[in-house]
């Protein structure tokens, strides 16, 4: 009996250990900080995939519209006009006579103003690329939160599987132990409670990682997700290494220089001030020259001339101006704005992920010292020196410690994943338009 019992203990010391020590993948800081991220999609499936979003193809047909307005500009808004007239010419001396006229008058663009729209057109095409390249760079940063989040929960329901399949050998153990004399039922209940409550938490993970995927999929039809982890997997694979060496790179000066935000905002400003120049042209009226040929009585005369009609310029000429003047400092103020705004976030994200690095490392301490735990805590148990239900809570412990080591590591690999994308380093529109 004594024999069976100290087998059974140790049946229970190896499944109490396979349930608190649970490997993770090193904390490294060796990895190249511009290598593509192995934990990404391949590029060019993600290319594919952000190119078939309909917000995507809506910015893609406002180039096309703005290549339509820069033609519309580059013509201008005057057409020719032709007018006729005729009249009947009755006198007294020499009977009546059938007169008539004919014009043909078109309003002439001059002093530069041919010249100033056809720079207009060309930035409103520019402005129109600017906004699809900002569509693009918002997509993008979409697709690597819905990324990560999937990994997130992928991630803590093959963990909690993984504990569940354990707990379940771990029950078995118990129920022959208890059939046998040796351990008291109230164990039991105590682990099978502790079974019970593993798989509600694995139900609501598997829930939450099965909602991550449908939303994925979802929006990226063509993007291939990463296989779930089986139900009957031992481990998860282990997580790729932390990139290092961050501080060697000028991170915010890049990010600002390549923020597609700040271009689209430095664009506006451009197009508002060619508004302005635009606006101060017009304050002189273009003028009007017709062509006239007039045939009276009924022929005899033939008069062949050329007029000219020049508007006299108004108020509304110079509140035109007055008005662009104020839109062009309107633009000053919001492209100022919105590159404080990216120096901000650029410096918010290099410190989140400097951050990151760090507090994975310590995360990965508490993990090992909570499975450490865990171990003396399972041995004191097969020595009746603990308590079953303190052999449960570092377990539980254990757990936590593992999945909040996981999650943070996570982090850090897509804070440095925003850093590659914010600096154009990976999904670069510029580089889907050498494709192209």
């Amino acid at each position: 009996m004594k024999g069976s019992q100290m087998t059974a203990n140790i049946t229970c010391a190896t499944l109490f250990a396979a349930l608190a020590l649970m490997p993770v993948a090193p904390y490294a800081q060796m990895a190249s900080p511009t290598h593509y991220p192995a934990v990404l999609p391949p590029e060019e499936t993600v290319r594919d995939a952000l190119a078939q979003l309909p917000e995507l193809q809506a910015a893609r047909a406002n180039i096309n519209f703005s290549a339509s307005e820069q033609q519309r500009l580059q013509s201008g808004p005057y057409e020719w006009s032709v007018r006729g007239e005729t009249a009947q010419r009755r006198t007294r001396m020499d009977g009546n006579f059938h007169d008539y006229e004919i014009s043909v008058d078109r309003p002439v663009r001059w002093f530069g103003k041919a010249r100033k729209d056809h720079e207009l057109g060309q930035q409103t095409r520019t402005l129109a690329e600017a906004a699809y390249a900002d569509s693009w760079h918002e997509a993008s940063r979409a697709l690597i939160a819905a990324w990560f989040e999937l990994l997130r929960e992928e991630r803590v329901a093959a963990r909690v599987s993984e504990q569940v399949l354990l707990s379940e050998r771990l029950l078995d153990v118990m129920q022959k132990r208890v059939r046998a004399g040796d351990t008291p039922k109230m164990e039991l209940l105590l682990a099978q409670t502790e079974h019970e409550r593993l798989i509600a938490v694995q139900q609501q993970a598997t829930q939450r990682a099965e909602l991550a995927r449908i939303a994925l999929e979802q929006k990226y039809p063509g993007l291939p997700l990463p296989s779930p982890s089986p139900a009957t997997a031992s481990a998860p694979p282990p997580l790729p290494d932390i990139p290092g060496n961050l501080e060697q790179t000028d991170w915010v000066a890049r990010i600002v220089a390549e923020n597609h935000e700040l271009e689209q905002a430095q664009a506006q400003t451009r197009q508002k001030q060619l508004l302005v120049e635009r606006s101060a042209l017009e304050r002189t009226p273009d003028p009007t020259v017709a062509l006239r040929y007039t045939s009276e009585r009924g022929g005899e005369d033939r008069i062949v001339g050329v007029a000219v009609s020049i508007p006299l310029p108004g108020e509304a000429r110079r509140a035109s101006h007055a008005g662009a003047l104020a839109q062009l400092d309107q633009a000053h103020q919001e492209e100022a704005r919105v590159r404080n705004k990216a120096e901000r976030e650029a410096r918010q994200l290099l410190t989140q992920a400097l951050a990151a690095k760090k507090i994975a490392a310590t995360q990965a301490r508490i993990r090992d010292q909570a499975q450490s735990n865990a171990a003396l805590v399972t041995k004191a148990y097969t020595l009746g020196e603990s308590a079953f239900a303190d052999t449960l809570l570092a377990g539980r412990q254990a757990l936590e410690a593992t999945q909040a080591s996981e999650a943070a590591h996570l982090d850090a690999l897509e804070t440095h994943a925003r850093l590659l994308l914010d600096t154009h380093r990976i999904w670069s529109l510029e580089q889907e338009k050498a494709n192209d």
